[in-house]
């Protein structure tokens, strides 16, 4: 009985240690990135603000704590002393901030009382590449998006997305932006299509930042008013029913890529380079499909022979080359085809590069 108590209070202290954000969902910055110094730079792969924080590690803090989260393309090193020697806004306000997670490869920043809508610069020190021979300056600049209040007790959405399988429709993906807590009955009231037929659907499942909602017999092109009943904003008083509105994709005959990503990641001092495609369905492809992808100049960033990892909804092809960051690309996706139907066929199609 005491190693189970001991047990539960160890759990209670750690979970009110990790720091719990306010917001719902990261928001991925533009930046800049400077090294103090001559050659060596530090690559800076991407930035992204997690908004305000709260039990942070930092206990003697009285101010409002709000997160970055940097990712660097190489492996990095860290001087013992290495921490936050400055930031500034574009108004000329200076603001206390803190350096944690320090990681080979990532770090986080939590700056105090940070105003949105405006452009910081924040000069980390004591920190390498990896190998090199002496600690540098990083001086980052970064614009922090204006964010919207709600109003007290409202449930705003982040995302509504409707989750195809490549053969129907009928799953609905609701992310709020902020956290909810739902009542034991919480249910779909009612739902309707734009042309108000009716139809029957269920909670499927729900958690205090997302739920999804299954809708039968669902049709592609339509707009539906969904109602929820039973969930209110964390903390508030009282449960609501919240409308949500989503439009289904029209139907596509054929197999498609949805989304390209880019990605550069560094495997034990080894830069890996990749491109990963998201089909609008499930495929099929043949022992001999491969994937090109070129820049503007004819530049063959991989052939018939480089290396693919398939799936039934996704493919990721191997790069012998990194990619220039804003830059646009050409790709062709030869001997794939929707699962189940139809003949093998070539996808064509242009990109822009980013991270991941």
């Amino acid at each position: 009985m005491k190693k189970l108590y001991a047990f539960c209070l160890a759990a209670i202290l750690l979970f009110t240690m990790i720091p719990q954000t306010v917001s719902a969902s990261s928001v991925r910055l533009d930046f800049t990135a400077k090294t103090s110094g001559s050659g060596n730079a530090i690559q800076v792969k991407k930035v992204k603000y997690d908004g305000q924080v709260v039990n942070p590690y930092f206990e003697n803090e009285d101010g409002a704590l709000y997160e970055l989260e940097i990712d660097f393309l190489t492996n990095v090193m860290w001087k013992q002393s290495a921490g936050i020697s400055s930031v500034k806004d574009n108004k000329g306000k200076t603001y206390r901030a803190y350096l944690s997670g320090k990681d080979n490869d990532e770090c986080d920043i939590y700056i105090v009382n940070l105003k949105e809508g405006r452009t910081y610069t924040i000069v980390i020190q004591g920190i390498k590449t990896y190998g090199s021979d002496s600690y540098r300056n990083l001086t980052l600049k970064v614009k922090i998006p204006s964010g919207k209040k709600a109003a007290k007790g409202s449930i705003p959405l982040s995302k509504v997305e409707v989750e195809e399988d490549g053969y129907s429709l009928g799953e609905i993906d609701i992310k709020f932006a902020t956290k909810v807590a739902w009542k034991h009955n919480a249910k779909v009231t009612s739902v309707k299509d734009n042309k108000g037929k009716s139809y029957r659907a269920y909670l499927k499942d729900r958690d205090d930042d997302d739920c999804e909602v299954y809708i039968y017999n669902m049709k592609y092109g339509r707009t539906y008013t969904i109602k929820i009943s039973g969930v209110k904003a964390m903390g508030s008083a009282s449960y609501k029913t919240i409308t949500v509105k989503v439009k289904a994709p029209a139907k596509q005959s054929g197999v498609k890529v949805k989304k390209v990503e880019y990605d550069a990641d560094d495997d034990d001092g080894r830069m890996e380079y990749t491109v990963k495609f998201d089909f609008n369905k499930r495929i099929q492809f043949k022992h001999n499909s491969y994937v090109i992808i070129q820049d503007a100049s004819g530049k063959a960033y991989s052939s018939k022979t480089s290396h693919v990892d398939w799936d039934d909804d996704e493919c990721e092809v191997f790069l012998s080359d990194a990619l220039t960051i804003g830059q646009k690309y050409t790709y062709k996706i030869v001997n794939v085809k929707a699962a189940g139907s139809g003949s093998y066929t070539t996808l064509t199609g242009t990109f822009t590069a980013y991270y991941d």
